[in-house]
């Protein structure tokens, strides 16, 4: 091995591997990895949403925003992909006598699934569909955020109507949400014809329905907390009212490619085109709050001897050494199928060179991993202790490149 990195196990990294496997040879399975990826970028993005709330304090200005930008996003990426209806309406079991655009449902029941956002379809028909969720991992984000997916989702489901557009179009409106307090997160959609409502704007897309009389609760006791695709009494399958099947393999690449940083980011972003805010306002706000809430991670002593089980570090590393914080760096990149080199790995410092592609939403959302550095240079503070500093340097080209090591800084 190399002189920079100390023995460990497993000697060589290959995140193609369904489970993943710490430094110390304690391995994590694909199922807990899946949901840990999904978990952790969401508490980042739940900070970011926190930096938006200081930039734009108007709740009603922040949920337009965002309700706009996910609507326009959607439909914008989806009539851009070459025969997206055509492939959905095969890919979804989008029967032919289907027509409108309540098939919309397909599209979010499947990607419910996929997201590990466990529930059930209680109404599937041409004037009204139900979905309710027990499980949402973007509950802690905001209830801007349960708008936004809303229109994300009427997007979508306009999108795929084209195919067969010979339909009553029904708008997709959020009852409940996790977000919010509620036991559920529920989209009600409805044809306005058959259950009128009074106007209202598109982030209004959330409370009562035309036809509430109609919702079918789901008591506590019949909840669910798993996917179909990780039910042994699904037979580890996804399968939905028109016979679409997806084993277990489907929880990516949309636990990483899908998260509330892919509503915030995108609007932020409008928010600087059209000279509402400056790029260095967002930068500022981003990095203060994200690496506050990096220092809280880690803010008892209690959760640090967690993750040393949870990793299996041995005792032989003491509580001031950065493996610790470079074990929990891999953790989340293998969760996340990112790949990463190994520069230096000992008690002085840790270095990972890695592609954020997959980190960062497709790569389409750079201030994403400007984030997670914030937040990792947080948390090494706490997790470590002061000493302790985590930065990026000498990226090569399309690739980060982290350190961790002590610093002296006397302007942090």
């Amino acid at each position: 091995m190399s002189g920079k990195i100390d023995p460990r196990i497993p000697k060589k990294i290959d995140t193609g591997i369904e489970p993943i496997k710490s430094p110390w040879d304690k391995i994590v399975s694909y199922r807990e990895g899946a949901h840990y990826a999904q978990r952790y970028s969401n508490v980042v993005a739940a900070a970011v949403m926190q930096a938006f709330r200081i930039l734009v304090p108007d709740y009603v200005e922040r949920s337009k925003a965002m309700c706009t930008n996910a609507y326009n996003r959607l439909a914008y990426v989806y009539s851009m992909m070459p025969g997206y209806t055509e492939n959905n309406a095969e890919d979804l079991h989008m029967h032919p006598f289907m027509r409108g655009n309540f098939v919309g449902g397909l599209i979010g029941d499947r990607g419910d699934d996929e997201l590990l956002m466990c529930g059930r379809v209680n109404d599937f028909g041409t004037y009204r569909a139900e979905k309710e969720l027990d499980v949402c991992y973007w509950d802690l984000v905001g209830t801007e955020l349960c708008r936004a997916t809303t229109q994300s989702l009427q997007a979508c489901a306009d999108c795929a109507a084209r195919i067969r557009p010979n339909g009553p179009r029904l708008e997709y409106h959020m009852v409940e949400a996790k977000g919010a307090g509620d036991r559920h997160c529920r989209i009600v959609a409805e044809c306005r014809e058959k259950y009128p409502m009074p106007e209202h704007e598109q982030w209004e897309c959330f409370g009562p329905v035309g036809s509430e009389d109609q919702i079918k609760f789901t008591k506590e006791e019949d909840t669910i907390d798993e996917s179909m695709m990780f039910r042994e009494e699904c037979d580890f399958t996804f399968s939905n009212g028109t016979n679409c099947e997806e084993d277990w393999h489907a929880a990516y690449p949309m636990v990483t490619m899908s998260n509330a940083g892919s509503y915030i980011f995108p609007t932020l972003d409008d928010l600087i085109r059209e000279g509402k805010l400056t790029a260095e306002q967002v930068d500022h706000a981003i990095h203060c709050v994200c690496e506050a809430a990096g220092k809280a991670t880690f803010v008892d002593n209690f959760s640090k001897e967690g993750l040393r089980q949870w990793m299996g570090v041995p005792h032989s590393i003491g509580p001031d050494d950065g493996r610790l914080m470079g074990g929990y760096l891999e953790m989340y990149l293998q969760a996340c199928h990112v790949s990463y080199e190994i520069e230096a790995f000992n008690a002085r410092e840790c270095i990972y060179t890695f592609d954020p592609t997959n980190l960062t939403v497709m790569g389409s959302l750079p201030r994403f991993k400007d984030a997670y550095i914030w937040f990792w240079y947080g948390t090494v503070k706490s997790m470590v202790n002061a000493q302790w500093s985590l930065w990026e340097e000498d990226s090569p080209a399309g690739k980060v490149r982290i350190k961790i090591a002590k610093k002296v800084d006397k302007f942090c």
